[in-house]
């Protein structure tokens, strides 16, 4: 097959949705098939930074992405075009949408004149909606109305939790709805027992670490989290928490307040090579979020073999469907506090919890997250060629 991945943000810029392209290009490539990722060109602070990976498919930059574009739909003409110069020399079999919005009606756009089949994918923020949290970029009608469209004109749409499923039943798509989570690159995080955080932070051999991962976003809990593990400091005095994640360092009061300035480290984000031996450094992962799409974080830590808390907001839960979690209720500082003294005193339970996780973290390898969609793309095509032209 030749596969067109659509998205509007890329490499060098870091995120959950620009891996998740990154990590399914490459094992579509790794299969044996053909793949262009069409994306705007980097700005600002990107614009000469290098990639973080040596990429196995093409990059085309088709649209500077400068304000106002969007709006002007003069970024519509530049992925239409850039899309259609690539299919007339190479013809794509399929195109594959990273998230629903924009990207998607690029691909409807292309669709529409060229006729071959389209797949978004979901990112949560896209189609969530929490509005005392400014959460959603529904939120803006405009972008809502595109949603809409999109899910009315596309073939497929991928829901990567239930709570994502159940927002977009409720805009009634024409699209088939298949459930199929976000991943993880399951090799790079099978790795051995590290000390690297406690080395990096100080931290004794003999303390308990706990470890959050994550951008500091009012989502993420973390206001709560801090103050569960306050209550968990109390009586646990060889307990650490480590949160990692882009700005996390503006925690610092919320950790002053309560009181656990010589437990609780603050690391700003790390290069995602490091992350596995982050996750290996710890032995409980502790997601005290508000509200996911569906947590990359969640699905790492367990493949890591990592006994996990999180908490029962929506699209974050789902990762202890299949064992390895305790579930807490969301916003709720004592039955977090609750939940994670309960690890810390149960070694049994912290072990067989352990080996339930890293069971669980398979159903996120990123080799079965492509093969799903593969697998969906070579349906599509198959009824469009049996289709009457």
């Amino acid at each position: 097959m030749n596969i067109a991945l659509i998205t509007q943000s890329f490499l060098p810029r870091v995120g959950g949705l620009e891996w998740k392209v990154h990590y399914l290009a490459t094992e579509y490539v790794a299969r044996g098939h053909s793949v262009t990722v069409f994306t705007t060109k980097p700005k600002g602070k990107y614009r000469d930074m290098p990639l973080s990976v040596t990429p196995s498919y093409s990059i085309v930059r088709c649209c500077y992405g400068f304000p106002g574009c969007s709006w002007m739909g003069i970024d519509r003409l530049q992925y239409l075009m850039a899309i259609l110069k690539h299919h007339r020399r190479h013809p794509f079999d399929v195109l594959h949408c990273h998230p629903l919005g924009y990207p998607t009606l690029y691909g409807v756009d292309v669709k529409k004149r060229i006729g071959i089949p389209v797949v978004a994918t979901t990112c949560g923020a896209d189609v969530q909606i929490v509005p005392e949290f400014n959460y959603g970029d529904r939120l803006n009608p405009r972008y809502d109305r595109i949603v809409r469209k999109t899910l009315q004109a596309i073939d497929v749409v991928g829901s990567i939790s239930r709570s994502v499923r159940e927002e977009i039943e409720s805009m009634c798509p024409a699209a088939e709805i298949v459930d199929i989570p976000n991943g993880v690159d399951w090799e790079n995080f099978q790795v051995w027992k590290s000390a690297f955080l406690r080395d990096r932070l100080g931290i004794s051999r003999d303390a308990l670490v706990i470890l959050s991962v994550g951008r500091n976003h009012i989502k993420k809990g973390y206001a709560y989290g801090i103050k569960a593990f306050a209550r968990v400091a109390e009586r646990f005095k060889n307990a650490h928490y480590v949160i990692v994640g882009g700005g996390v360092s503006q925690l610092a009061p919320a950790v002053n307040e309560a009181r656990v300035n010589e437990q609780v480290k603050l690391v700003e984000q790390v290069p995602m090579q490091e992350m596995p031996s982050i996750y290996h450094s710890a032995d409980i992962f502790f997601n005290p979020s508000l509200v996911e799409g569906f947590a990359q974080v969640n699905a790492q830590a367990l493949a890591c073999g990592l006994p996990c808390v999180l908490t029962d907001a929506p699209g974050n839960c789902d990762a202890g469907d299949h064992g390895g979690a305790l579930i807490a209720r969301s916003a709720d500082i004592n039955s977090m506090a609750d939940m994670l003294q309960l690890l810390l005193e149960d070694a049994a339970l912290k072990e067989r919890l352990a080996r339930e996780a890293h069971a669980a973290g398979t159903r996120y390898d990123w080799k079965t997250i492509a093969r799903a969609y593969l697998d969906i793309f070579e349906r599509l095509i198959m009824t469009r060629k049996r289709s009457p032209a």
